[in-house]
């Protein structure tokens, strides 16, 4: 994560605050204007806030994209498209209050025929159709999310405050627990996926706080993130109870058989008997 992809942050999240949820305005439309949607063929206009929220994550990505260096790897184009997520995801869940909606629902109505999209739709498109976490949970991420760059961007690389930094690392830590707590996830859903990247960003940033806060040597380090059991696992005990329990049946079967078959030929003699 670099100081530009979180002032980038910071910035659309300044205009799109929680008042808008009342006021019906934003404290700086201009700064997304070019990705609302053109009213009456010419302006371009966001009259609503759900139009408002999608032209702000479209803005962020377009941000993303011109930060970013050439070369820019696979694996980065993800990290921007999960940090736009947990963007988009706090908006609904705060701003529209809805938390019945989805995250496929909101991008096919308002987000995937914009012509401002960039280059980073096919991520935002994949990462989105594959998700099971509703809104509510992955809007959690945000504030982790937040505080992390808060860190970033209070950098001063002449006189770091080392006092500052050592609470914003404690309240990160306490955020990840927490959520970690009340996780139950696999490996492969996105769920985990935007925590590895969150993970990893705070790892970087220890780095920088342990080379310009030489007096603090207690850097706090993230818990593992917590994995439910996968269904291989399920699948293979399930499978090998399944068949101790056949293995049992059949070494009743083989025993009871020839029990019943005994017994009715005997029957059979005695009414022949007869």
């Amino acid at each position: 994560m670099s100081e530009e992809v979180c002032e980038g942050i910071k910035k659309v999240d300044d205009g799109l605050q929680e008042d808008i949820k009342s006021t019906g305005v934003s404290s700086e439309d201009i700064l997304y204007i070019d990705y609302c949607p053109k009213k009456n063929g010419q302006k371009r206009q966001c009259e609503t806030n759900s139009e408002k929220i999608s032209a702000g994550v479209l803005w962020l990505l377009s941000t993303f994209e011109n930060i970013r260096d050439e070369q820019v790897s696979e694996n980065e184009k993800n990290q921007y498209a999960e940090y736009a997520i947990l963007f988009l995801s706090s908006k609904i869940y705060k701003i529209l209050n809805k938390e019945s909606i989805t995250l496929k629902d909101f991008y096919a109505k308002h987000i995937k025929n914009n012509k401002g999209n960039t280059t980073f739709n096919d991520h935002i498109k994949n990462k989105i159709n594959s998700m099971t976490i509703d809104i509510k949970d992955i809007s959690k991420f945000y504030e982790a999310l937040q505080f992390l760059c808060k860190m970033y961007n209070e950098n001063d690389d002449e006189s770091p405050n080392c006092e500052q930094y050592s609470k914003d690392v404690d309240d990160f830590v306490k955020i990840f627990k927490e959520l970690n707590d009340d996780s139950n996830v696999t490996k492969d859903s996105l769920y985990y996926k935007i925590w590895s990247t969150l993970s990893t960003d705070y790892d970087h940033f220890k780095k920088y706080y342990a080379e310009k806060c030489r007096d603090c040597s207690n850097i706090p380090d993230l818990p593992s993130i917590k994995t439910s059991q996968n269904s291989l696992e399920s699948s293979g005990l399930t499978s090998m109870q399944s068949s101790e329990v056949t293995s049992q049946n059949s070494s009743i079967a083989s025993k009871l058989i020839p029990t019943l078959l005994i017994f009715a030929i005997l029957i059979l003699l005695g009414i022949a008997y007869k």
